[in-house]
């Protein structure tokens, strides 16, 4: 029963993870949005971040949704 707390736990980490990620993508597109456009920083290397944090946003949701899988798994194998 432990395991599936701790499983439980990581799986909701891993949410939190998303939506931070999702979260800092978007400020981070604003603030370079709106305070770049530098030859070194152009305005346009806010869509950059904008898609890495939608990737991130992806990859820690994918993890959330196969550690639910694996539970779910674990739990129909016990009964």
């Amino acid at each position: 029963m432990d395991e599936n707390k701790i499983a439980k736990k990581l799986k909701w980490t891993f949410t939190g993870f998303a939506g931070v990620s999702a979260l800092l993508g978007v400020v981070f597109f604003f603030i370079i949005l709106i305070g770049g456009g530098t030859p070194e920083a152009p305005r346009v290397t806010s869509v950059l971040a904008l898609a890495l944090g939608f990737f991130y946003f992806v990859f820690f949701m994918f993890i959330a949704e196969i550690l639910r899988l694996l539970m779910n798994i674990e739990s129909n194998t016990r009964k």
